[in-house]
């Protein structure tokens, strides 16, 4: 019997080496892969994944602001939506390499097998270099105002991707936080239906105070005070941008409420699927549950009027089609209920997604800019350049340019010559002192001489737009709508210049943007530094969309571009190569979908959701309010693919 035993010991630990291909570092009190960690290691996950997505509060923070031509506040600056989020992120993360040392020290530390650890890295080191060249530290180290994405939460990121990895290695893990991240998405969606029936929870008192520190403010009283007195006249302290009936959660953007809910739909609806097909073996309340979660994560999904997310799930829903193929013939009960679902939550949400959707259609498809100027009987303005140095304006409208000389010695002085150097003249006009340009291709400009608190103008109208530039001793400026003087230039654009409305104004951006993106190929500006190079002086851009020509563009509306003037060309193609890499992985296990168990639908409807969510990136961004639960996701659906993996060769 001792013989028996000896040889029984030998058979495990026989099969537990087989298994150590599975991992790069296997210490010696480290579980089994198949075991599952102890709740409390679960506990950073479920926090990153469910918790991070919902807080939202008052923080006030500062900022050096005033050197920017293009803003118009203080330093003083107040956030709701991202900095606790931000300061969250740290947290989780820093809990999370704290249960890592200590599984060093227990001799629990293991570490699976996976290629993707490569380009993580390598995302790492992009991420790194970008912030120690970034010329802006301070705003590259936490993120721009009120997104906060900064190079710590970037690595911060990469820390939980790791963690979640070499955590989830069995079902039940799985499900604990996909029970988490299923209870936070619960309570957002119920906010969500809050805002869009004009019913915005934080416009209530309870909700305002719940988001608002009892501070005291200017008006001598104190923030709560101030709600209530607000409440007693049916107005409300708290001033968001939204407008009645946005479904804005507590994610800061519509469009992000699209966007992170595309992780989850195609998952919560596999799984009800699952349930439905285990007839009597799954309870009833459980088909409930799944069913109702994917009718209120839709709803908000399409109620949010963002076609982004609308986008990612059209291409999810091409993809599981193609995978799953035949078996869509076995499913046909619960696709119709699926059906029946998204055809009534369509219809109770149709005044919303077909304006979404319209306007998308006309923005993707629409004319050229120049040909959607000219319906508004405005002109296009090609480009404006000052020349402090020889106190000249050269502005060019539809082809034809002219310059005009200013003297600082004599500030009524004025000459404006065509491209050839011939004189155009001025004729008087009704009002005194303006004047017309006597030149039939720039009868729509006027000019007039202007002195305002001891400072010499030209003011330059075009189509009854006004244009200020200072003639000064320093030089001649453009002085823009918040009094500051900004040398302009020649903006670069291409690809989208000449259609400035494509997709509710991403091509203005994105012309823009792609000529920033040569300087970034290789080493980003630093994380979260987009603002900062963009062209804020593109006035005449501006005019050219329809946009108040003071707006600030913060972010590029596209995940990647982003990324790539954040921490660089190389980053994207290391990000890129991740998630490359994980989706060749699950095509390989989800082609031609068979698996029946619990895991295999979870971990199909994870890729379907992250396929859908980089899809969707194209034309939204990242940001803290929803890259932890894509994180989340990822490094669950990785950690899935290698569990259902290895049950595949456990079988051969």
């Amino acid at each position: 019997m001792g013989k028996d035993s000896k040889k029984d010991r030998k058979t495990k630990t026989s099969a537990r080496e087989e298994k150590d291909h599975r991992v790069i570092l296997k210490m010696s009190s480290a579980p089994d892969l198949t075991e599952g960690m102890h709740w409390f290691q679960l506990l950073p996950i479920m926090a990153f994944g469910a918790i991070v997505i919902v807080l939202m509060r008052m923080v006030p923070y500062e900022r050096p602001m005033q050197g920017y031509f293009w803003y118009s506040g203080e330093n003083d600056l107040t956030d709701f939506f991202s900095y606790l989020k931000m300061e969250a992120i740290l947290i989780i993360a820093g809990l999370s390499l704290l249960i890592l040392l200590y599984r060093v020290f227990t001799q629990t530390l293991q570490i699976k097998r996976t290629a993707i650890y490569i380009p993580m890295l390598a995302y790492v080191l992009m991420i790194g270099i970008s912030y120690i060249f970034s010329d802006n530290k301070v705003v590259a180290y936490l993120g721009w105002n009120d997104r906060f994405e900064g190079t710590v939460v970037l690595l911060a990121y990469m820390v939980m991707l790791f963690y979640i990895i070499n955590t989830i290695n069995n079902e039940k893990s799985v499900k604990l936080v996909l029970y988490a991240i299923g209870g936070s998405t619960f309570i957002l969606s119920l906010l969500g239906i809050s805002q869009a029936v004009d019913k915005d929870f934080f416009r209530t008192v309870i909700g305002q105070k719940l988001v608002t520190p009892d501070v005291m403010t200017q008006s001598g009283q104190t923030m709560w005070q101030l709600i209530d007195e607000m409440a007693k006249v049916g107005d409300t302290a708290l001033k968001f941008t939204f407008i009645n009936k946005q479904i804005y959660q507590t994610v800061y953007n519509i469009n992000y409420v699209s966007f992170y809910l595309t992780l989850l739909v195609p998952l919560f609806g596999l799984l009800f699927i699952r349930s439905v097909m285990k007839k009597k073996d799954e309870p009833l309340w459980k088909k409930i549950i799944l069913g109702a979660m994917f009718g209120l994560l839709l709803f908000n999904l399409i109620g949010s009027q963002s076609s982004g997310g609308i986008l990612g799930i059209g291409v999810a829903v091409i993809l599981a089609i193609a995978l799953v193929n035949k078996k869509l013939l076995t499913w046909w009960k619960p696709l119709v209920v699926l059906l029946l679902i998204a055809a009534l939550i369509g219809g109770l949400t149709y005044e919303r997604w077909s304006q979404e959707i319209g306007g998308a259609l006309h923005g993707t498809i629409g004319e050229g800019a120049k040909a959607t100027i000219k319906s508004s009987d405005r002109s296009y303005i090609d480009y404006m350049i000052t020349d402090p140095d020889n106190n000249t304006i050269e502005v060019s409208i539809e082809g034809n340019s002219f310059v005009m000389q200013t003297y600082p010695g004599d500030p009524l002085a004025l000459k404006i010559t065509d491209e050839e150097g011939k004189n155009i003249g001025v004729k008087e006009t009704d009002v005194s002192p303006v004047y017309q340009f006597d030149d039939e291709r720039f009868l729509m400009c006027m000019i007039q001489p202007y002195s305002h608190e001891g400072v010499n103008y030209f003011v330059l109208t075009i189509d009854e737009k006004d244009w200020a530039f200072a003639v000064t001793n320093d030089g001649t400026y453009y002085r823009n709508e918040l009094g500051k003087l900004v040398s302009l230039r020649k903006v670069d654009a291409s690809l989208f210049k000449d259609h400035l409305s494509f997709g509710s104004g991403r091509g203005y951006i994105w012309s823009r943007t792609f000529p920033m993106m040569k300087d970034t190929a290789l080493i980003g500006y630093g994380a979260d530094t987009y603002c900062i190079h963009f062209p804020h002086e593109d006035y005449a851009g501006k005019y050219n969309a329809g946009w108040g020509i003071n707006t600030i563009v913060d972010k590029p509306h596209n995940m990647y571009m982003g990324m790539w003037v954040g921490t660089g060309g190389l980053s994207v193609i290391a990000f890129l190569a991740l998630l490359v890499m994980y989706f060749i992985h699950s095509l390989k296990l989800y082609f031609r979908f068979k698996e029946e168990s619990w895991i295999s639908y979870a971990g199909l409807g994870m890729f379907l959701g992250v396929f859908g969510f980089a899809v969707a990136g194209f034309v939204d961004d990242s940001t803290v309010s929803v890259m932890p639960l894509f994180y989340t996701v990822l490094g669950m659906g990785i950690a899935v693919n290698m569990m259902i993996e290895g049950k595949c060769e456990d079988k051969s």
